[in-house]
Parts: structure tokens; C-alpha cells; sequence
């Protein structure tokens, strides 16, 4: 194993404090509770005290490659439910982490969620220095307790560090900085971040005032939903957000490319359609018979949240009546194709979005809402070749999962491309200046 790639401790001598583990319960998680439900069945999760001990070099071995929803969104998913199964039957693995670079910020974030409710079996594994850097960067090493080795700098990584909402009762208050009180604390450390990363010196732009103004609203609106989304009516949800800037060489090239991820445990985008106006339901149940009809191949889950993602659609009645509800995601991919397009075709945006057991990848040639009908406002982007509700959508974007989350994951990636930022602003379209 190389030296440079490993991270975390290997076995201690038992302290007291781990012959306490040795007898230690199993802890509710709504995560690792929903993707492995075994977990809670009786005798299915085992006191560390009943499970067959191993030698460290024993240690059973989670490989995770691909980690990203934006690439590999099944496998990455059944690999966060192998960990999830690890942490319920065996006394002591170790988590190996094979990409060179992170990819996606989002599992990670998930990570953070269930760790503290996990029994602490994993002893590090093998880690990318490049990987490490970022996640040291955005706090995740910190709200994981773990250590990495061989970071000598941060030169090429600039980081929005991780922000956390509690709902009522699972407050962390020992991490004041990651555990946000409000949304507005997040949107303002966003604009901060996005700022610096646009002033780098190879890039040289910063913010307009309407454009600090537009990013706070659009992401104060997807927090706010989040918040709406929790089990039930509560209104109490919790939800994180993370990112980072990270400069590397592709041909010679530098390339500034953009991360981020946004997650929020509760109820599913299908889920939430529930609370959706009577009229709204009527039209999506009215768009699952005609894609029955159609044979479309994704489940009547799927086909909900693709509706949930248009223009106008919101459970929110008082946010509907503001005239503010329903435009989040859509406002989003137009915030990401704004800063983000690029005339390289290996760079273009992308957006996964992880909801129940649904995956719908926003990414060329189905990305940015449309406009479909003259004098209407309401942007769509149904995920076929004519943007259309009647037609069923490409497969290949959208379609049911085989593991599922108790919530929804928004990733995100994008390059800040000079050239393209540099005509912007040119052409007075000056949301970065």
C-alpha cells in the first residue's frame, strides 16, 4: 500500500472507552436505517462484542470507485449500502477510495450524515492525496473525526465549506461553524465563496450586485424547500450544502472546475407532490396515464419527479401565492449554464439528481428549461427530443434506481471557462462581472 494514499489509524490497544463499544446498541439513522433495512431487524445488527474478530490486515475491504453520482449514480449508491451493511455486521473495514480525484462532493456529504449514528468500525483505507485535499478543505475530515495524511497544501483547491441545518432535536452544536442556523447564513458563505473562486487571478470577474441578489434567491428558495420537504408536515427539514473550486491540468491546460452538493433527508420529490394544489395533482396524474399509455419504462416515482422538477410545480401554498414558488431547479440550471457553459464539449455542466430511487441526469443534449408556448413563462425540460409531456423521457437520464434515499441529492459540476466569462460581459449580460 502506498504510503502516500493512506489515511486514518490502524488498530489501538482497547481503552475503556472501547470496551463501552464492545456493548454499545445499534442507533436509529434515518439513512443507513433506509438503505439497509436489515439494520433493523432484530439479530440482523450485531453488538461489536458478537461479531468475529480480525486481524487488521483482515479488515474487510470497501473499494469504491467512480464515487459520484454524477458518473456512476447506481454503483455509487450501492456502494454507500455496502457500507451501510458493513456497519451493521462486521467488526472493523476499511474504506478505500480509488478515484484520483473527487468527482462528487454529494456521497461524501451523505457520509457525514449517518457517521455519528455508525458503530466506529472503519479504520481508514486508501485515499488520493488530491481527494484528501478536498475533503480536508470543505470540513468533511473534520465532521468525520478521521485523519488524513500527506497534505503539504491547499494551492489548488479553494473551498465553500460544509453548512448543515438541524431540524428541532439534532442540533451538533460542537460544530458551530458547519451547523448553519439559517438558510441566509448559507446563501451569504455561497456568495462569498463564489466570488473569491471568480477572482482568482487567471479568471479576474466578480459578482454584480443583481447577480449576488439572483444566487441568493434561487438557492434560498431550494433551502427552503428542503426545509418544507421533512417527514410529514413538520416544515423542520435538515439540509447541507458543500463545494469547492479546484484547479487542475487537462492537456496542458488549466481548468477550473466546480463542485457542489446539496442534500436534504425527508420526504422525496414524489414524496412531497402529496401537499402539491389539487389542480397540480390533476395534471400529474393526468401526465402518469398518458405515459402509461406511451409504455414509458420508468416507474409512476420516477415519472413524479421529473413533473416535480418543472416550472410552477410547488407544495408550498403560501410561496405559490407570493408568485415565488416552483422555479428553484429550473432557476438553477440556468444559474449553472450561466457560469458554467463552455464551448469544450468534455466540459459542459451536468446536474444529477438523486430523489426516492430516481435518477435524472441533467446534462447535453436535455440541460437548461425551455420556454415552449408563445406568452408563457414557464420553463420545461421533459428529457426527450421535444421537450415534450407527451412523450416519454430518454431512458438514459431518467430511470428508477435499484437502492433508493430517504430524500433527495442534488450534484453538481461546471468549469469557469475564461474565454466564455470574458464574452459575457462583453456582450453586457453581466451577472459576472
Amino acid at each position: 500500500m502506498r504510503k502516500d494514499i493512506v489515511y486514518g489509524q490502524g488498530r489501538r490497544a482497547l481503552s475503556t472507552d472501547d470496551l463501552i463499544l464492545l456493548m454499545r446498541n445499534v442507533r436509529s439513522s434515518k439513512l443507513l436505517d433506509h438503505m439497509y433495512p436489515e439494520r433493523t431487524e432484530t439479530g440482523k445488527w450485531l453488538k461489536l462484542k458478537e461479531r468475529q474478530f480480525q486481524h487488521d490486515e483482515d479488515a474487510y475491504p470497501i473499494n469504491l470507485e467512480n464515487f459520484s453520482f454524477l458518473d456512476a449514480p447506481k454503483k455509487t449508491l450501492e456502494g454507500l449500502v455496502n457500507i451501510a451493511r458493513a456497519e451493521a455486521t462486521v467488526p472493523v473495514a476499511k474504506l478505500n477510495f480509488l478515484d484520483v480525484f473527487c468527482q462528487d462532493v454529494t456521497p461524501f456529504m451523505l457520509l457525514v450524515e449517518c457517521w455519528n449514528e455508525m458503530l466506529p468500525i472503519f479504520e481508514g483505507g486508501k485515499m488520493n492525496i488530491p481527494m484528501q485535499k478536498v475533503l480536508a478543505a470543505i470540513g468533511v475530515e473534520y465532521a468525520l473525526g478521521i485523519r488524513f495524511g500527506g497534505i503539504e497544501d491547499f494551492d489548488d483547491v479553494w473551498a465553500f465549506p460544509l453548512n448543515r441545518r438541524r431540524a428541532r432535536g439534532e442540533t451538533r452544536s460542537k460544530q458551530p461553524y458547519i451547523d448553519v442556523q439559517t438558510r441566509e447564513e448559507a446563501t451569504d458563505r455561497f456568495c462569498d465563496a463564489m466570488n473569491e473562486w471568480l477572482g482568482r487571478p487567471e479568471l479576474g470577474f466578480e459578482l454584480s450586485a443583481r447577480g449576488i441578489g439572483w444566487i441568493k434567491q434561487l438557492l434560498g428558495e431550494l433551502l427552503e424547500n428542503a426545509e418544507r420537504h421533512a417527514d410529514g408536515d413538520r416544515r423542520d427539514g435538515s439540509w447541507s450544502i458543500s463545494g469547492f473550486l479546484a484547479r487542475r491540468e487537462v492537456d496542458g491546460e488549466s481548468v477550473f472546475v466546480i463542485q457542489l452538493g446539496i442534500v436534504s433527508l425527508g420526504d422525496t420529490f414524489a414524496e412531497s407532490l402529496r401537499r402539491a394544489r389539487p389542480e397540480q395533482q390533476e395534471q400529474i396524474k393526468q401526465y402518469l396515464a398518458d405515459m402509461k399509455i406511451m409504455r414509458a419504462p420508468q416507474s409512476a416515482e420516477t415519472l413524479k419527479t421529473l413533473a416535480a422538477l418543472q416550472d410552477g410545480v410547488t407544495c408550498v401554498p403560501e410561496a405559490d401565492a407570493d408568485g415565488r414558488g416552483g422555479t428553484g431547479l429550473m432557476e438553477m440550471l440556468y444559474l449553472v449554464n450561466t457560469l458554467g457553459h463552455t464551448n469544450k464539449i468534455q466540459f459542459l455542466p451536468q446536474v444529477t439528481i438523486i430523489s426516492g430511487s430516481t435518477c435524472i441526469h441533467m446534462k447535453a443534449p436535455y440541460f437548461e428549461g425551455q420556454v415552449m408556448s408563445e406568452g408563457s413563462k414557464t420553463r420545461v425540460q421533459w428529457c426527450n427530443e421535444n421537450n415534450s409531456a407527451r412523450c416519454p423521457p430518454d431512458s438514459e437520464h431518467v430511470y428508477d434506481l435499484d437502492n433508493s434515499l430517504p430524500g433527495t441529492a442534488i450534484s453538481i459540476r461546471f468549469t469557469l471557462d475564461p474565454d466564455y466569462l470574458l464574452g459575457v460581459t462583453r456582450r453586457g449580460e453581466n451577472y459576472a462581472d
